[in-house]
């Protein structure tokens, strides 16, 4: 990771639609750690395209549960083994509740798409296979490339650079 790759706090405020005390927090609960560059007493702060989907997915679960209940799905995940990182999975929150929607289209004809409640407000039947329907989270990268678009911060030409996704 080199600065000219990442994205400053402020553009990660404004592409993710966070404040800076959330991302304050977040570092400080071990969640988001951005990359620091330079002196020490004021380094540079550079957040990574990876980092900046992860902080736009936890804002987007921070609509419908509390940032508790983030923390234990992110738990949850370390705990099982699984990669902790939300900006790629599928997520449903019914409730308070969180249910992770694991594809594997390898057995389709056997196999649908099976979903794991992995957090909620009481860790009651945390683990479990449930049935539900999603649709696809690729409207992270879409909300971001938007926020990039009307943004009067972050240049444009720059962002499509350093962005590595594309839009659908």
């Amino acid at each position: 990771m080199n600065q000219m790759s990442g994205f400053t706090r402020q553009e990660t405020m404004h592409l993710a639609g966070c404040t800076s005390s959330r991302l304050a927090y977040l570092e400080k609960v071990s969640l988001i750690v951005p990359y620091r560059f330079g002196n020490n007493a004021r380094p540079t702060v550079i957040f990574s395209w990876e980092q900046l989907l992860e902080i736009r997915a936890i804002k987007n679960l921070r609509k419908d549960v509390s940032l508790q209940t983030v923390r234990k799905l992110i738990k949850f995940l370390d705990d099982s083994g699984y990669d902790n990182s939300l900006r790629d999975k599928q997520l449903v929150v019914v409730g308070e509740e969180i249910f992770w929607v694991k594809q594997d289209w390898s057995d389709f004809g056997e196999n649908l798409p099976t979903a794991v409640k992995v957090a909620g407000k009481s860790d009651k039947q945390v683990g479990q296979y449930v049935l539900i329907v999603i649709p696809p989270l690729i409207d992270i990268v879409n909300e971001i490339w938007k926020a990039a678009r009307r943004s009067k911060i972050v240049d444009f030409k720059s962002f499509e650079k350093r962005a590595k996704t594309l839009p659908i």
